[in-house]
């Protein structure tokens, strides 16, 4: 069994289990480790803070999903000692192969027979699913569900009435008339949308309340939230009283967009794999990852960019981890491997759509793996161009989608006031403006690593210049992928 640093790397729950598995390897810390004649499991002893060493252990009978046990009080899996295991046998330590403990083999038995019976009930819970599915589509819904629906309408409709006016009053009174006073009062009424089921209005409102406390400069950034709510209240109402008047069709849910989410809407997988929205096997790659901070949602968000080598689209992963709840939740961390998924659920959304997957397997880098990621890099700029501006014109869409490009030359310039930009030309006389704060650290790359390979991008839209300008994320060459943004 080939395990690789950076596989190691995805499985911890944290950057210190990691270092501190790394520091018990320096440390010598393992003694008596063992394999199973299979590979499937690594085993050994851990010296600890007490007198009786820890046996931990690394158990890959499931692949896709192996599980890590330790007689340490941690609550982390895997903990460090556990980590410290796998750097030991991926840094070339000496094991032994030996039989599957007694205890390991027990606990495998119960696992297996777990999914087993999880299987079934699965299997019976989808026979009654299809069945209530049939049921739906042969008679119409009943009056009872109808009417639960309708009257959640009703409550939403409500709220989006409040907000609509809280808007009006806001737009009246001009953002400048605004003061401390008036912004509390404010701030209480966003609180209160939250009894009307409409979330996603109110975090909206959240994230304008949010820039009306900063300085000046917040007006450039209120003014395209204002816009956007006034579309997103006459969107919602829209949507909603369509549904409302459908009696039919009034349990359905809009998967074409996300208006759904944008009110209130939390998508189930179920939902998803009911709508075909999802890719069995998945093979991806993560091409850029950062976490930043949402302040309006209070959380704090990490956010992967992967293209699907099937459909060669970029996709976006999040994971969220409200404040309050950081220490129960783990970190997203870099996939700095190729995967495939065994179900990409795929969200609704523009260019760039969420998807979400659990069961996953990696693998080292092959040459052709770099080469199929640039054959399906854009090599028109300016379609591409026209296809993010149509994005950008719808006022609901997403303002930064990210896209790939095939770079045939690049130029280096500078503006009146000495500071530097780049120009990516496509071969066809077309080209794409690049700037942002990862163009220092792209400029630092030897050119020949960028002409006449592929680069991530994230689109911008420059309200004072009007140009539609693009931030390098990474650099994909026939070797390697150059991380600017982490």
């Amino acid at each position: 069994m080939e395990l690789t640093l950076s596989y190691i790397d995805s499985l911890a729950p944290n950057p210190e289990a990691s270092a501190n598995g790394k520091g018990l390897v320096k440390k010598g810390s393992f003694l008596n480790l063992r394999k199973a004649p299979d590979g499937k499991l690594l085993f050994g002893e851990c010296a600890g803070s007490g007198s009786k060493p820890y046996i931990c252990s690394m158990d890959f009978i499931d692949e896709a999903k192996p599980t890590p046990r330790c007689t340490c009080p941690s609550r982390q899996r895997p903990c460090k000692h556990v980590m410290g295991l796998l750097y030991a046998y991926a840094q070339g330590a000496a094991f032994t192969e030996s039989d599957v403990p007694e205890d390991i083999s027990a606990k495998r038995e119960n696992a297996e027979k777990r999914a087993e019976s999880k299987a079934k009930k699965s299997e019976k819970l989808t026979k009654n699913d299809a069945d209530e599915n049939n049921k739906k589509i042969d008679s119409p819904p009943s009056k009872a569900r109808i009417a639960a629906a309708a009257k959640k309408i009703d409550v939403q409709l409500e709220g989006i009435e409040i907000a609509e006016k809280l808007l009006k009053n806001m737009t009246l009174t001009g953002l400048a008339g605004i003061d401390a006073r008036a912004r509390q009062a404010l701030g209480d009424q966003i609180t209160q949308l939250g009894n009307y089921r409409v979330k996603g209005i109110q975090t909206a409102f959240n994230e304008l309340y949010l820039f009306m406390g900063e300085d000046d400069a917040h007006y450039t950034r209120s003014i395209p939230q204002l816009i956007f709510l006034r579309a997103l209240l006459k969107k919602a109402r829209e949507h909603l009283t369509a549904r409302k008047q459908d009696q039919q069709n009034i349990l359905s849910l809009d998967i074409s967009s996300e208006i759904e989410e944008q009110i209130d809407h939390t998508w189930k997988l179920e939902e998803l794999h009911a709508c075909g929205s999802y890719i069995s096997q998945a093979k991806i790659v993560q091409l850029s990852f950062n976490v930043h901070d949402d302040p309006a949602k209070k959380e704090l968000v990490d956010t992967g960019y992967f293209l699907c080598l099937q459909d060669g689209r970029v996709y976006v992963t999040k994971n969220y981890r409200p404040y309050k709840a950081l220490k129960y939740i783990n970190q997203d961390d870099s996939a700095l491997e190729p995967m495939a998924a065994e179900t990409l659920y795929i969200y609704p959304g523009g260019m760039n759509p969420r998807v979400r997957f659990d069961k996953y397997t990696m693998r080292p880098w092959k040459p052709e793996d770099y080469a199929a990621i640039k054959q399906h890099a854009s090599t028109d700029f300016g379609v591409l161009a026209k296809s993010v501006k149509n994005q950008l014109k719808t006022s609901l869409a997403d303002k930064n989608p990210v896209a790939l490009l095939k770079i045939d030359n690049l130029t280096v310039l500078k503006d009146v006031q000495g500071l530097e930009y780049a120009s990516a030309q496509d071969g066809k006389g077309g080209s794409q403006l690049l700037q942002g704060s990862t163009l220092p650290l792209m400029l630092m790359i030897d050119k020949n690593l960028l002409q006449g390979h592929a680069m991530l991008v994230m689109y911008e839209n420059d309200i004072d210049s009007g140009l539609l300008t693009a931030r390098p994320l990474s650099v994909i060459t026939d070797d390697r992928i150059i991380r600017l943004e982490y």
